[in-house]
């Protein structure tokens, strides 16, 4: 494998790893106190109507310390996440439509990994290689 190669794939990593973190972090804070995060640059509002409502805690447990793996196979990455059953529900109508899982999902996946991995891979390759280049010449 070559190294621009496993830049590459440590760096997408990295930018998996970040959205991930906060694809967790906007669904505590709608559990937590109906605050809504949109946008590339993550901007909270606060939501209409009553928050979710807490009776085990599981929903809440779940994300504030969240279990996720992200694995790369060759080009292929796949991010592998345990959630809470009925979180997937709250999204629904009858269940208060809620918008915290398909919409903090896609919504930061689409506005800010896919532009991030598909735009900004070339500067961050040129950067890593410009500080390796420096260090590999550097008299110090």
């Amino acid at each position: 494998m070559t190294s621009d190669t496993i830049i590459k794939r440590d760096w997408i990593v990295g930018v998996l790893d970040r959205d991930v973190k906060n694809i967790y972090k906007s669904m505590l804070l709608i559990a937590q106190r109906n605050i809504y995060v949109s946008g590339k640059d993550l901007t909270a509002r606060k939501g209409r109507g009553r928050g979710i409502g807490r009776r085990t805690g599981a929903l809440e447990d779940s994300l504030a310390s969240p279990q996720y793996s992200i694995s790369a196979s060759g080009e292929r990455f796949h991010v592998t996440a345990s959630i809470v059953l009925h979180e997937r529900f709250l999204d629904m109508k009858r269940h208060g439509n809620k918008k915290i899982y398909n919409r903090q999902v896609w919504g930061i996946l689409y506005n800010n990994a896919l532009p991030d991995i598909r735009y900004n891979i070339g500067k961050a390759l040129a950067d890593e290689v410009g500080t390796a280049l420096k260090k590999a010449f550097d008299p110090k």
